[in-house]
């Protein structure tokens, strides 16, 4: 029961986050210089999470998480540890592109 509530102050978080101004999250993202590649891209490894039909990767060797967008891919992964290689709409959104699980 603890981890549901964490998951959804979690996922309040990072809604919140994802819809910020967009001055906002240039600042973060620069105060991020390794979040991505030049072309905004990121690879990253972890465990999807699902919070009221919105679904988030939770980075397995960090405090940070994803709100992942493209869902129709991920659903199928719900809970699995996983690699996503996407491209960052912002600090906290990723567009998933590929999604390969892990064992």
């Amino acid at each position: 029961m603890r981890r549901e509530r964490d998951y959804r102050d979690l996922a309040s978080v990072f809604l919140h986050l994802a819809t910020a101004p967009p001055r906002m999250a240039e600042n973060l993202a620069q105060e991020c210089p390794n979040a991505s590649d030049d072309k905004g891209h990121r690879v990253v490894v972890g465990t999807i999470v699902d919070c009221n039909q919105m679904f988030f990767l939770t980075e397995e060797l960090s405090p940070h998480a994803y709100v992942l967008t493209n869902i129709a891919r991920v659903k199928t992964f719900l809970g699995r540890k996983v690699r996503i290689t996407g491209a960052l709409q912002s600090p906290h959104v990723l567009t998933v592109e590929t999604i390969d699980e892990l064992h």
